[in-house]
């Protein structure tokens, strides 16, 4: 992790209460993040990325995340995002990704409608969380393609054509929908498009061969655009632990002679939360090293691994939100006034713990998949 990154990190817990109150990062902030080389780490070197390994990824994050959750949060996604530059055409990915500091974000969600249209595809439709829509350059949203008629488009598997279509964020109406209760400065408005002509080379399929050489792109794809996210309830846990740790060593409960650090209690729980955040990390970073290891060597990737990283990404959530919740409870009424930053992290983790990727639902699938059955959802 870059020193500029830890610098910029250290500025952030400051800025916490004006980035959540303005709904969307500044764009001094933006400017600051682009500079520090972040939003490159998962590129291709062809495209003037880092490649950067699983673990400097997952560092890089939780710092943002610990320092600002709705900072780590776009972060996570425009590194997800960014990945996606090796699926696309290369012609595409090297229009788009003109440069390592360009940042895309958007919806994986095939709620919008591709009618073919010669060689590209005219899309219209809708999406919905579209994180740092207010500050990317590009967006992308999942699409089901239709013929003329308006019937699904079926690829070799007998599956509709399902596609990721990029466009610049000028070209798109943000909506402004993001009234929530954690991860405000996030942005995440929906977007939409109407009849916009896509060209081929800015569309892209999962079931497409990545065309950068390193071993980054033999990587299952689920690793690269949803770990990250798992490592905003990490960092998110790891600032409130810091913050109770602070709070406990000046606070004298009513009616107590010891301090807040002092009562067996709040030790008790301080300890427990530590034990949360760094075994869950701990096992993130086990389960994706192992994947590395086995895609560098050339080995193909279990349905087992895959079902790990999986389990890991949501383990990660719940621990996250576990230590938070610990320290929130921990830190009594001091943690709910606005000027407490424990009751934003408390907003944060909870907010970030609902995205489908990181909620508990995805275990059921894991347990499938170590039960000896096959997955009810894709495990990519």
């Amino acid at each position: 992790m870059t020193s500029a990154l830890r610098t910029l990190a250290a500025s952030l817990p400051a800025r916490g209460a004006a980035i959540e109150s303005a709904g969307r990062l500044p764009p001094d902030l933006v400017a600051d993040l682009r500079a520090t080389g972040v939003f490159s780490l998962w590129l291709p070197e062809e495209l003037g990325g880092a490649e950067a390994t699983p673990d400097e990824v997952i560092d890089a994050v939780e710092v943002l995340a610990a320092a600002d959750g709705s900072t780590g949060w776009c972060s996570a996604v425009a590194l997800g995002t960014n990945a996606l530059a090796g699926y696309l055409p290369e012609a595409g990915a090297r229009e788009i990704f003109s440069s390592p500091s360009v940042m895309t974000g958007g919806s994986f969600n095939p709620t919008g409608r591709a009618t073919v249209s010669g060689d590209g595809l005219c899309v219209s439709g809708q999406w919905g969380f579209g994180s740092g829509s207010s500050h990317c350059d590009w967006l992308c949203g999942g699409c089901v393609v239709v013929d003329g008629s308006g019937q699904p488009v079926m690829t070799d598997e007998g599956r509709p054509d399902a596609r990721l279509v990029f466009f610049p964020t000028a070209e798109a109406t943000i909506l402004d929908s993001w009234s929530v209760m954690g991860l405000e400065g996030t942005a995440s408005n929906d977007f939409e498009v109407a009849r916009l002509e896509i060209p081929p080379h800015h569309t892209m399929s999962f079931a497409f061969e990545p065309w950068p050489a390193g071993t980054l792109w033999r990587m299952p794809p689920m690793p690269l655009f949803f770990a990250p996210l798992a490592a905003v309830p990490l960092g998110l846990g790891r600032a409130a632990i810091d913050e109770l740790v602070r709070l406990a060593a000046e606070k004298t409960p009513y009616r107590s002679s010891r301090t807040l650090g002092e009562r067996d209690v709040v030790q008790s729980m301080v300890a427990r939360a530590e034990a949360a955040v760094r075994s869950a990390g701990a096992f993130l970073r086990e389960a994706l090293a192992d994947v590395w290891a086995d895609v560098h060597r050339g080995d193909p990737v279990s349905m087992r691994q895959r079902a790990l990283v999986r389990l890991a990404i949501v383990n990660a959530s719940r621990a996250g939100i576990e230590a938070v919740d610990l320290c929130f409870e921990a830190a009594g009424s001091t943690a709910v006034f606005a000027v407490n930053p424990m009751q934003r992290y408390f907003r944060d983790v909870h907010a970030a713990g609902q995205h489908v990727v990181l909620a508990f639902s995805g275990l059921e699938t894991v347990g499938r998949v170590l039960f000896g059955l096959e997955p009810d959802t894709p495990l990519l």
